[in-house]
């Protein structure tokens, strides 16, 4: 076990190493707008961890590789169209985020942004990355499990910037259950207030659901790379429809609990799926 993380190690960093590095020379690049810089820096991103990915032999995968590429089909229309996207994950480890830019073609990464508890912006080497690509803070007020208030004064200009993005047919990957998940098999409750933007701009929803990679990475490991095979499967989950430009402020929580409720129904069906061995 400790050679698999070990290697797991030295490629990561390799690959966060050389990254970074691309990444500045990228912004340094003359006449270009720090959008396009934010999107060339993802793509080099996206290809070194598909690189890395192609390294771990100790990791292998359970998909239904017809309908992850319908899924991913599907997606590129409505970003074509001008239509955003939510695509939600389930957290139960520090891969998850990583492992979505592993599998995602290029050309829908690059359209991409998430959102990061900003302390995170500060680890050493990939904490400048983070900010490179284009990801976006979350100024919690707490790092206690379970504490999900946030500086809204800071955040309200981080959520105007994203309205911006979102505007013009990109995607927000989020993990609604706001951290990492303690119990793989049960989806923590999603952030109810993390679906006003969706609920307002009519974005569809994707869920793109996992399990075992907190197997490859468990929650209190400082280095993941353990032996798994990671289940993966890519649905819709909700089609979105703008709401009424007038709703009252009850209308609106209303309509974001019940949306977060239904993706988080059909988000734990997944999950049950995963774990009873109905699926793949």
């Amino acid at each position: 076990m400790a050679a698999f993380t070990t290697w797991f190690q030295i490629c990561l960093s390799i690959v966060f190493l050389q990254v970074r590095v691309w990444c500045e020379l990228i912004h340094l690049l003359p006449c270009i707008s720090k959008t396009t810089q934010e999107r060339w820096s993802m793509l080099v991103l996206c290809v070194y961890l598909k690189a890395f990915l192609f390294s771990q032999c100790q990791l292998s995968f359970k998909v239904d590789r017809d309908e992850i590429q319908a899924g991913w089909d599907s997606i590129r229309r409505s970003l074509r169209s001008g239509k955003s996207v939510f695509l939600l994950m389930n957290h139960v480890s520090k891969l998850d985020g990583l492992l979505m830019a592993m599998l995602a073609p290029v050309d829908v990464t690059a359209k991409c942004k998430t959102y990061m508890n900003v302390r995170l912006f500060k680890a050493f080497l990939v904490g400048r990355l983070w900010k490179l690509v284009g990801h976006l803070p979350v100024y919690f007020k707490s790092n206690d499990h379970g504490a999900f208030k946030v500086d809204k004064e800071k955040q309200a200009v981080v959520s105007k910037k994203l309205r911006g993005f979102m505007a013009t047919g990109k995607i927000l990957i989020f993990c609604p259950e706001g951290q990492i998940n303690n119990d793989p098999r049960t989806l923590q409750p999603f952030r109810r207030g993390s679906f006003d933007m969706p609920s307002e701009m009519g974005m569809d929803i994707w869920a793109l659901t996992t399990a075992n990679c907190d197997k490859v990475w468990p929650k209190l490991a400082p280095m993941g790379g353990y032996p798994a095979t990671i289940k993966i499967s890519l649905k819709k989950i909700h089609s979105g429809n703008p709401r009424k430009k007038n709703a009252s402020l009850d209308e609106v929580k209303e309509a974001c609990k019940n949306l977060a409720d239904k993706c988080q129904i059909k988000m734990q069906a997944e999950v049950d799926k995963f774990y009873s061995g109905k699926v793949h």
